[in-house]
């Protein structure tokens, strides 16, 4: 029953996704910038500061380049650029038991991290919380699958929710926190401008 539910409601965000695709210009720059940014994460997600035994750890802000792409780009570039970034990760240690939790694991958290240009980049306060808003639904898909299917792992006589959301927060949840920080001090209107985006 679980697994029906987080694929229909996969499919939800799909549509969501699907429709901001239409309203979105897709310049020969647009996906050449999109291609770039995707291979940088991929690239900064191999290199591990901590690695878990069980599963994921704290990179080098491979979540950095899918977030800009949202506050730069919108969040249908964000989240494109998200889709490509989890695919090159199936390059890597793969491991699937179910398309519920392949999504959970592979595609969603990078997809949701495209969610970081929500509230708008007008202002730094409305950055920080459109990327704090896109890391807590990425991690929250993390929690999602360790507590549906890897729920074995957890200790004896410890919960598994609570097991699982000290896991995966002290991981990606850290790395988040950490490129949001990151972020709040990039100079991002100066980036913009390298760039030429067009971002105010």
């Amino acid at each position: 029953m679980i697994n029906t539910v987080i694929i229909v409601l996969s499919i939800v965000f799909f549509i969501y996704y699907i429709k901001g695709l239409k309203k979105t210009k897709f310049t020969t720059k647009t996906v050449v910038i999109i291609g770039m940014f995707s291979a940088i994460s991929y690239i900064l997600n191999m290199i591990e500061f901590i690695k878990y035994p069980q599963g994921g750890g704290i990179s080098l802000f491979s979540m950095l380049p899918t977030m800009l792409l949202s506050i730069l780009y919108g969040n249908p570039v964000g989240i494109t650029g998200g889709l490509v970034y989890g695919i090159l990760k199936l390059l890597n240690d793969v491991y699937i038991i179910h398309p519920a939790q392949f999504l959970l694991d592979y595609i969603l958290p990078t997809m949701l991290l495209g969610l970081a240009g929500t509230f708008g980049n007008e202002k730094k306060s409305k950055i920080v919380l459109g990327c704090l808003f896109a890391v807590a639904l990425s991690v929250s898909m993390n929690i999602i699958s360790g507590v549906v299917f890897f729920g074995d792992y957890a200790p004896k006589g410890m919960n598994v929710f609570v097991y699982s959301f000290i896991y995966n927060v002290s991981s990606v949840g850290v790395e988040g926190i950490l490129t949001t920080i990151l972020i709040a001090l990039l100079p991002l209107k100066r980036l913009n401008t390298a760039l030429k985006l067009g971002v105010n």
